[in-house]
């Protein structure tokens, strides 16, 4: 039986690259990543992008109330044969909260995905793709601020689906064809295709 999916992992965990995999074998899910929907506001002068411009640029959350009113908007023009690929959301206890009690309310339910992967290794990544891409925003500071974030607020939303068994736990630590493999066998083990 279909769920919505819930994608989760420290930042370089490779999960976006995955999130794209799920998607080329699974037409029947839409992709929901706030941030992508915010970076694009950028590219025009608008209120909402001077509302969340600094949070943006300093890698901060966002205003609970900007994500939540996005995810509304995507889930009610869902269609009823559709589900949900979440990504960059449920990052905090409080949107974990309201999204349990959007599940439950529109009787859908979900499994979550960690893609499981070492800090260190995070930071290397992250350190590497910034110097490939020429990145300013990715220097170690900055990388340092949004991995504490990340330990704060989504750690503790992870164990508490991993306490519920909501969760789906794949070793990231491999080449791109092997975590995708892991995740479509476990996701398979669920009934989940």
């Amino acid at each position: 039986m279909k769920k919505d999916i819930v994608l989760f992992g420290i930042q370089g965990s490779g999960k976006w690259t995955q999130a794209d995999l799920l998607l080329e074998k699974m037409s029947e899910y839409q992709y929901f990543e706030p941030g992508n929907i915010l970076r694009a506001l950028k590219s025009n002068d608008n209120v909402l992008w001077e509302h969340i411009r600094d949070s943006i640029k300093e890698w901060k959350m966002v205003d609970d109330a900007v994500v939540f009113g996005l995810f509304d908007i995507y889930l009610h023009l869902l269609e009823d044969n559709q589900y949900m690929l979440v990504d960059w959301f449920l990052r905090t206890e409080n949107q974990l909260y309201y999204f349990l009690n959007e599940m439950y309310v529109n009787k859908r339910d979900f499994i979550g995905i960690y893609f499981d992967f070492p800090k260190e290794k995070a930071i290397e990544r992250l350190l590497a793709r910034a110097k490939k891409e020429w990145r300013d925003d990715d220097n170690i500071k900055s990388i340092e601020t949004r991995l504490s974030i990340y330990e704060e607020q989504t750690l503790p939303v992870i164990e508490y689906l991993k306490n519920k068994w909501k969760l789906i736990v794949v070793d990231a630590n491999g080449w791109i064809e092997e975590v995708f493999a892991d995740t479509m066998s476990k996701l398979k083990e669920k009934d989940l295709l």
